[in-house]
């Protein structure tokens, strides 16, 4: 069992992004309260493991204490909300904090949910990329909590890519802005700038990657990773490309990942 006060946040909004992802239908009825018990399991494992995020270095800056406020901002926490959020996130933060249980109680309690996996995740790049690329320790904490989640590694890469293209185009968009990035400004761009890439079908998702419809999984990860070599904003950026062709790599990263995910889910990839 996660202790704590994860009991308190029942009934946050986790808001549409949580609603989305619970929009697939299982083959039995969801019993009265389910979705509020799986919205608050949500909201305290993700800020307990940010304050485990956090500590990984051995201490928690003020960039990442203003990316979890940002979450919270995010999520239209009231008062209460936050109050609670604040102690798991110093739950997490303790050296006897149970990754592995609280990782596990998030899985049984978001069963059926495929999508929020992958939403908890991106919330905590927030806080990991809070500083600046992560610190090894840090680094090897996402990569664990991936695995225990169930993301395959190439889909945790997927998601890192398409985090850290997002986060170039705002950083080159604040520059010529004359805008500071400092404190939450920054992590609160994470969420306000992230139009959705459609792939509206199969056969725009092959297309995309460039592989026929009978193309091995083998050939369809290593199409996926060629393309986003190709189009990674960190690569162009280092050869000084202008903010608007650093804007439509983030753009085509978006849709590769996109297509690739279409892809991985109609296969069972």
């Amino acid at each position: 069992m996660v202790g704590g006060p994860l009991g308190a946040l029942l009934g946050a909004a986790v808001g549409h992004n949580f609603d989305q992802g619970g929009s697939k239908k299982t083959a039995e009825p969801d019993p009265a309260g389910i979705r509020d018990q799986a919205r608050s399991v949500f909201n305290a494992t993700a800020f307990q493991l940010m304050g485990y995020l956090a500590k990984a270095d051995g201490r928690v800056s003020e960039r990442e204490i203003a990316a979890a406020r940002a979450v919270m901002d995010h999520l239209r926490l009231n008062a209460g909300q936050r109050r609670s959020a604040i102690d798991c996130f110093t739950e997490g933060k303790q050296p006897d904090f149970a990754v592995d249980a609280a990782l596990d109680t998030f899985r049984n309690a978001c069963r059926g949910q495929p999508a929020l996996p992958h939403r908890l995740l991106e919330m905590l790049l927030n806080v990991a990329y809070a500083d600046g690329d992560p610190q090894p320790q840090t680094h090897a904490r996402l990569v664990h909590i991936a695995e225990r989640l169930g993301i395959v590694r190439l889909q945790f890469e997927a998601l890192h890519t398409l985090f850290r293209a997002q986060r170039w185009t705002q950083q080159q968009s604040r520059g010529h802005s004359g805008g500071s990035g400092q404190g939450g400004q920054n992590e609160r761009g994470a969420y306000s700038r992230r139009p959705a890439t459609a792939v509206n079908s199969l056969g725009q998702a092959y297309a995309v990657l460039g592989v026929n419809r009978d193309a091995s999984p083998d050939e369809i990860k290593l199409a996926y990773r060629r393309l986003i070599g190709r189009h990674h904003p960190d690569k162009l950026a280092a050869k000084g490309v202008s903010p608007a062709e650093l804007a439509r790599a983030t753009e085509k990263t978006r849709e590769l990942t996109a297509a690739y995910e279409r892809i991985r889910e109609a296969r069972g990839l």
